[in-house]
């Protein structure tokens, strides 16, 4: 299990004990002005109290880890989001709203002071408002997982070119109309020379020029043809999708492991990426991809060696990108070559 899916599920599970708690404060404070003779109401208001506190304190520590860990986003992502600088202040409130309830139940805790129906009923309140502020936030963390905050990438290709793989448009919640079949799975020289001017290699730093051919290695003791490029790279490493696009498939196999399959901006083409170690986070089917958008990271997943982590890259001219497992293979270097050439 990740740092990243553990922290998540932490995330999660201190918002739920959270909500519980301040809920359950609130709520036994009632009781207690209902009721002044039951001593109960008040305990019950105090461990509700604890449970809210320990819960804040775990939602802090790994909200602040993910953050400056970059265990989901770049910080710089986060920065630039709208819905995260609302979240946040959200978040202001709520500390803002409990520094007084706190300090008052530590004073009835530590028996400096007794409880008393104004100060329980004004805390019964704000209990219920931090309620509806910590769902608030969840919603902003809901709005954010599907895109929303970020700008838009537009302009120019060159802006196109540089679009970095932390920046999650609100393009990427846009789903294309549904594509036109080309009808044919024969590249033709116009398609190599589209598809050479619109591809990038899918990890920063390697030189296409210094990479070997292993599109025609027999693999599966020779019953088969590799027909992809194999990059080596470490673990985790970022890969980019290489062409402007759209996601047609998240998929899982005994073979290729964790698989990413897109089609390029014209859908006559469509680009396999396999064996990855996991996600971009909020990837999902439809989405619409700019070149260069982190889409997953280098692993070993499926049949590949657990001391070779590598991206498989495959390309493929396809007849009708809605069939996205299939298409005549081409060979990823030479393309890559090209459009390095250029």
């Amino acid at each position: 299990m990740s740092i990243r899916l553990v922290l998540a599920w932490m995330h999660l599970v201190a918002l739920a004990i959270g909500v519980g708690g301040v809920w359950s404060r609130g709520r036994a404070l009632r009781d207690s002005l209902r009721d002044p003779e039951d001593p109960r109401a008040i305990r019950r208001a105090l461990v509700g109290d604890a449970w809210w506190g320990i819960a804040a304190a775990l939602w802090l520590i790994t909200g602040l880890w993910r953050l400056f860990g970059s265990t989901e986003k770049s910080i710089s992502y986060y920065m630039g989001n709208h819905v995260f600088m609302l979240k946040m202040g959200l978040f202001v409130c709520i500390i803002a709203l409990e520094v007084w309830p706190m300090m008052t139940m530590m004073r009835w805790r530590s028996a400096k002071s007794l409880p008393n129906p104004r100060d329980a009923g004004r805390i019964e309140v704000i209990s219920y408002v931090e309620c509806v502020l910590v769902l608030a936030m969840v919603l902003a963390a809901v709005s954010m997982a599907r895109g929303y905050g970020t700008k838009s990438t537009v302009g120019s290709s060159s802006s196109r070119e540089a679009a970095s793989a932390d920046s999650l448009s609100a393009a990427a919640d846009s789903l294309f109309p549904a594509p036109v079949p080309s009808g044919s799975e024969a590249a033709t020289p116009d398609d190599l020379l589209l598809l050479e001017r619109e591809i990038a290699m899918p990890l920063d730093g390697v030189d296409p020029a210094k990479l070997l051919s292993n599109f025609d290695e027999r693999r599966g003791g020779g019953t088969r043809r590799h027909e992809a490029l194999d990059i080596m790279a470490a673990r985790r490493t970022p890969v980019k999708a290489a062409v402007e696009g759209r996601l047609l498939k998240l998929f899982t196999s005994a073979a290729g492991g964790l698989m990413v399959y897109a089609a390029d901006s014209s859908e006559r083409f469509i680009c396999m990426y396999a064996h990855l170690d996991g996600y971009a986070p909020g990837l999902r089917e439809g989405a619409h991809l700019t070149r260069g958008q982190v889409i997953g990271f280098v692993g070993s997943t499926g049949n590949a060696s657990a001391n070779s982590p590598h991206l498989h890259f495959a390309i493929a001219r396809s007849a009708d990108v809605k069939r996205w497992s299939k298409g005549k293979p081409i060979d990823p270097l030479t393309v890559l070559r090209a459009a390095s050439a250029r």
